[in-house]
């Protein structure tokens, strides 16, 4: 058995996968299988796939009809064969030295889950920052966890990012999938990932690198797939329910759903603005600030809660004329 899968969703993505293979070919852990997904490229992604695959022998290619970047994730987990995984996407890239330490720490802690820092690059602005759990950094880092031991605000300083953990293969092969029929399908992976594991450890140390607002990417989607937001949180709700979870969970989804669906709000296209209003109103859910923390409680989030509660009881007309200062990304 392979020690780790590297499974690479590839769409269109001639000017990135180069530089994203690099980094995985030339990790200082060998014992790794990269499995690249072609989904239906047009473009040379697939011509660059096969030029490294004749390099280097580790280098799988799955070719399948474009369906999405969950269905590529799902055919690339169909095929693993590593005892961990983890996830990359091709216009991103990762340290050379990843894959030593995030397979040492999960042998060592006999982890589920390996949740790490990572770089969020925006070329355009020229920008880097780097992403971590904030609070949580020194209190867990050498303590395995799981959602029984942490408190009810840990789910939102995690990212939900699938590709910023290792997973133990046995964890999500052939029991979660990423849903293929919407997009923000990090969402409910993550709720099941977050609720099943047993032993989660945390390596703070940023060894992944996220080309943030990249042309052509799903994150700078303006259009009406932005609804299947709405879609995503219902679907977080029935997992952690299933798992039993949900009243533990509950105050930090709920944060990060109001701010999501603000945010989404603030950048769809302005004909689809009214529309996404009526949904979000039409489910007639209002936020109980009672039950959170204060001192767990941001002025942004207390804004946007507010922001969010008031749509329960005004027209389209009123909620935009209403001042709304609160600036976040």
């Amino acid at each position: 058995m392979v020690k780790v899968s590297i499974i690479v969703p590839i769409y269109n993505v001639e000017s990135y996968v180069a530089m994203c293979l690099d980094s995985l070919v030339n990790q200082t852990f060998s014992d790794i299988e990269i499995i690249c997904v072609n989904d239906g490229s047009t473009d040379e992604s697939l011509n660059i796939l096969e030029h490294y695959k004749k390099l280097d022998s580790r280098i799988k290619i799955v070719n399948k009809e474009n369906g999405g970047l969950s269905s590529a994730r799902n055919a690339g987990m169909k095929v693993a064969e590593g005892k961990y995984i983890l996830f990359v996407d091709s216009d991103d890239w990762i340290s050379t030295n990843a894959i030593e330490h995030l397979y040492a720490n999960a042998e060592n802690n006999n982890s589920d889950l390996v949740v790490f820092d990572f770089v969020s690059d925006d070329f355009a602005k020229k920008e880097k920052s780097v992403m971590t759990i904030m609070q949580y950094k020194d209190k867990y880092m050498n303590m395995p966890f799981n959602v029984d031991n942490m408190d009810s605000w840990a789910y939102k300083y995690i990212p939900v990012s699938t590709w910023s953990k290792l997973y133990r293969a046995d964890l999500i092969k052939n029991k979660v999938l990423f849903f293929e029929d919407m997009i923000f399908e990090d969402l409910p992976f993550w709720a099941y990932v977050y609720s099943h594991a047993t032993r989660i450890t945390y390596l703070p140390i940023p060894f992944y690198y996220y080309r943030k607002n990249r042309e052509g990417s799903i994150m700078m989607n303006k259009g009406r797939s932005l609804f299947d937001v709405i879609k995503a949180y219902s679907r977080v709700e029935d997992i952690l329910k299933e798992a039993g979870k949900w009243e533990k969970c509950k105050p930090s989804v709920e944060i990060l759903m109001v701010m999501d669906f603000l945010l989404k709000y603030n950048v769809m296209a302005p004909e689809l603005k009214e529309e996404f209003f009526n949904k979000i109103k039409s489910l007639n859910k209002k936020i109980d600030t009672v039950i959170f923390d204060k001192s767990n409680f941001s002025k942004v989030e207390e804004a946007c809660v507010k922001r969010f509660n008031l749509l329960n009881t005004v027209d389209y007309k009123t909620f935009c004329e209403t001042p709304f200062e609160v600036k976040y990304e």
